[in-house]
């Protein structure tokens, strides 16, 4: 499995947390609390957390392709939600194969 880890800082990350989860449901299966969130894409998932003053996704897949793929849909609709504050959103990414 590949894997991607943002920590972005925000006041706000319980709320985009709610409001991201909320959106995707429509689509897959999203679910949250005010702490965590879970998105499960037909490519992979993104676990997210809420912290005081910074929210973190950790994204897993099968591959690098769709690592990016979750990014592009994360940042996209992060992004909408956020227009109020300008985020910084750097990835770290570990793309080494839990099977090599």
């Amino acid at each position: 499995m590949k894997k991607s880890i943002s920590i972005i800082q925000t006041q706000a990350a319980s709320s985009y947390i709610g409001k991201l989860c909320r959106h995707f449901r429509h689509k897959t299966e999203a679910t949250y609390t005010p702490t965590t969130g879970r998105a499960i894409f037909p490519f992979g998932t993104c676990e997210m957390i809420a912290k005081p003053d910074q929210l973190v996704f950790d994204i897993t897949a099968s591959n690098a392709e769709d690592i990016e793929k979750i990014k592009g849909v994360l940042v996209r609709h992060l992004l909408k939600f956020s227009y109020k504050e300008e985020l910084i959103i750097e990835w770290q990414d570990d793309m080494a194969s839990s099977t090599d």
